[in-house]
């Protein structure tokens, strides 16, 4: 016999500390009684019983005691189910473009987007994951795969000198992670784009990408990264210290995210549009309305032994305590 919740058995203290609290009431009950009627209180209250009452309570008890063991799903004996698994092929494209680096989101947009990542990471069942890096150009980092130990550690070597050409190329990262779910199985593929949505002349464009992965049934799901007032760029110095990225001028550029861009591509696709500056948790908020109700496809199937619940059995017990415990008088009429 074992137990599917047995953390519900901590409610058995309760009928543990009824019982000495029942002893101390018949007790009470029995020195009221001497009390009040003295030297005749057995011929006058003739139908007291200090062990019926002890009995009653301790039936009572009884029965509590089987109603959290029912509550803690008593198993006994074993049945197969069959179990599938079942998941969905995520890409997720990130973009490790300089503009990544500002600093409007702590400890800045690149850091944040990868703690996003590594959410999704965590809540992978079955599902496999791939990765596109993205600034100037586009490449695959990590092919999909249902390993997330092997990707966090693509992951966590991507900065932004990861990809030698400057710039910020969000359709050919699209393209790119369009190519990757080609062959993967339909009504199970989606595309996770993470950004701040600066785009400089990409081609092919994102719109145009965009209508190829309707085309293909595949949403794009963006989570934008920036605030609407934007932020410098910090870049370092060949002499160590620290500036900003400035344009012909000598001004800092400012860097916000480019939101109706964004918002295009999901418009198109059937995705849905996030801000990292709105939403506390955005990659989970995408996970549990977007992803995780998506019908996915059957990784594999297993026989998987399981314990059967009895928790009938202590309830048909407690109702037979407490059946009992009504046919016996509580000695309190005349």
């Amino acid at each position: 016999m074992s137990f599917a919740d047995p953390q519900q058995l901590v409610w058995l203290a309760v009928p543990v500390v009824l019982v000495p609290f029942a002893a101390w009431a018949v007790a009470r009950a029995a020195a009221r009684r001497r009390e009040f009627f003295g030297p005749q209180a057995a011929r006058l209250a003739p139908r007291f019983s200090r062990s019926r009452r002890l009995l009653r309570d301790g039936l009572l008890a009884g029965a509590l005691a089987l109603l959290v063991a029912a509550l803690a799903r008593p198993e006994h004996g074993q049945w197969m189910r069959e179990v599938n698994l079942r998941g969905v092929d995520v890409l997720v494209v990130l973009d490790t473009s300089r503009s990544m680096l500002a600093t409007d989101l702590a400890p800045d947009r690149l850091e944040r987007a990868k703690r996003e990542v590594r959410a999704l990471l965590d809540r992978l069942r079955g599902d496999r994951a791939g990765l596109v890096a993205f600034s100037g150009d586009a490449r695959l980092v990590c092919p999909l795969t249902s390993d997330p130990s092997s990707f966090r550690v693509f992951l966590d070597d991507l900065d932004s000198n990861s990809l030698g050409r400057g710039g910020t190329a969000v359709g050919e990262g699209l393209e790119q992670a369009l190519d990757a779910l080609e062959d993967a199985a339909e009504g199970a593929r989606v595309v996770v784009l993470l950004t701040d949505g600066e785009d400089h002349d990409s081609d092919p464009p994102p719109d145009q990408v965009a209508y190829r992965a309707l085309a293909l049934g595949i949403p794009v799901h963006v989570i934008a990264f920036g605030t609407a007032e934007g932020s410098t760029i910090p870049v370092r110095l060949d002499d160590g210290d620290t500036d900003v990225v400035r344009d012909q001028d000598g001004q800092p550029v400012i860097s916000a995210p480019n939101e109706p861009l964004l918002a295009s591509i999901t418009g198109i696709t059937g995705g849905a549009f996030v801000s990292a500056e709105r939403t506390p948790f955005p990659m989970d908020e995408l996970w549990d309305k977007r992803i995780a109700v998506m019908e996915g496809v059957t990784r594999a199937s297993s026989l998987r032994s399981e314990g059967v619940n009895r928790y009938q059995w202590a309830l048909v017990a407690a109702l037979a305590v407490l059946s009992l415990r009504t046919l016996l008088p509580d000695g309190r009429r005349a």
